[in-house]
């Protein structure tokens, strides 16, 4: 089998009203009956921009109603996160249900949106599936094909629950300093700064520092290691 990544500006939708802005998303949850639309989205946007793209969301033709869940501030306040709900009604199928309509199996999540455009993911037998996908997808506007994988490897990932499971056991000290590890280079190698200009930097002691990194990337060591045992080597 081969895996394909394609492109579609999917025009007059709302993913297309955002690309002005500097907006990533997954659809973590896709279901639709008759014309009704239901989806669990969530975005990466500039905190600047974050209001404007959800009143861009919830006031398009196509949305009936639309729930945040949370918002989150990430990056030091620079960029937001938030996970929503939306409730919408299509009178004509969507890209995702032409794909799904028509046999294609989506590869991890359903879609993503990238620069006001939507990216599937597809399982595909051959070539000529790719050419009968992005014939397919042209009726919603421009299509590309970003990748051709010519061979299948297991994907194993955990799932949203479990990643937020993760990264919310994180007390925020651990993340600060994990963030500022990370940011200052004391990941790099060579490293950019020691441990004790790290603790210095986060106003800790360095012992302090030490047991609080190594707690956390025992922590995520342990969760990435259970799913990367399950991925086979190419």
């Amino acid at each position: 089998m081969l895996n394909v990544k394609i492109r579609v500006k999917y025009e007059g939708d709302w993913t297309a009203e955002l690309r002005d802005k500097d907006v990533f998303g997954q659809f973590l949850a896709t279901t639709f009956r008759n014309r009704q639309y239901l989806g669990v989205v969530t975005l990466d946007v500039a905190s600047e921009d974050c209001d404007e793209v959800l009143e861009t969301i919830r006031n398009h033709r196509h949305t009936e109603s639309m729930e945040v869940i949370e918002i989150r501030e990430t990056d030091y306040g620079k960029r937001s996160t938030a996970t929503i709900v939306i409730n919408g009604l299509y009178h004509e199928y969507t890209p995702l249900q032409i794909l799904l309509y028509e046999g294609y199996l989506p590869y991890g999540a359903f879609g993503e949106l990238d620069n006001g455009e939507m990216t599937y993911d597809l399982l595909v037998e051959d070539r000529d599936s790719i050419s009968d996908a992005v014939s397919l997808l042209r009726e919603f506007g421009p299509v590309s094909v970003d990748r051709i994988t010519q061979s299948f490897s297991s994907y194993v990932v955990p799932s949203v629950t479990e990643w937020q499971s993760l990264l919310s056991s994180l007390p925020p000290r651990q993340r600060e300093l994990l963030d500022t590890a990370l940011e200052e280079g004391y990941y790099d190698m060579p490293r950019e700064i020691t441990l004790k200009e790290l603790a210095d930097e986060v106003g800790v002691a360095k012992t302090t520092a030490s047991q609080h990194l190594r707690k956390a990337e025992r922590q995520i060591v342990s969760f990435v290691v259970r799913y990367m045992n399950l991925t086979q080597p190419n």
